[in-house]
């Protein structure tokens, strides 16, 4: 019995969704952050939250690296909220993720002090896309962002 237990769940694996993966968060001060890299179409890349204060924008560094080449951007409101601030989110500092899919993000949170966001992604397990996802926590207080 204690087989066919085990078989069933191995079975269930290849479905579940990997847990978050370490997200890397930069400044838009790098080669990455360049309009030529925004993921078409624009549709089903970008999105807008908190009455467009947040916008999340997909990029594609055209291919490369081969497994990774997805990047998020995201435009949240400085501290005092008179520009927008910009920050790059990548799997790790070398690689972006395999998948990011922006329009099917989901709101934890969403008040006046800041959000909460799931952003689902495909990060790369030994050449193999794994369904996955970030956390993005936005402060807009202190006009801050932190991923994981």
């Amino acid at each position: 019995m204690r087989m066919k237990s085990l078989s069933f769940w191995a079975a269930l694996l290849p479905f579940a969704v990997a847990p978050a993966l370490a997200a890397s968060v930069s400044t838009c001060d790098s080669y990455i952050a360049n309009a030529a890299f925004l993921a078409f179409p624009t549709a089903e890349n970008t999105a807008e939250f908190a009455d467009g204060r947040v916008r999340l924008i997909t990029l594609d560094t055209a291919g490369e690296p081969a497994c990774c080449s997805f990047h998020l951007m995201v435009l949240y409101p400085s501290e005092d909220g008179s520009y927008s601030e910009c920050a790059l989110i990548s799997g790790s500092a070398d690689l972006g993720y395999f998948s990011i899919f922006v329009g099917n993000a989901t709101v934890l949170r969403n008040d006046a002090e800041g959000m909460s966001l799931i952003v689902p992604t495909e990060s790369n397990v030994d050449g193999t896309a794994v369904a996955a996802e970030m956390q993005l926590d936005i402060d807009f207080s202190a006009g801050t962002l932190s991923a994981k």
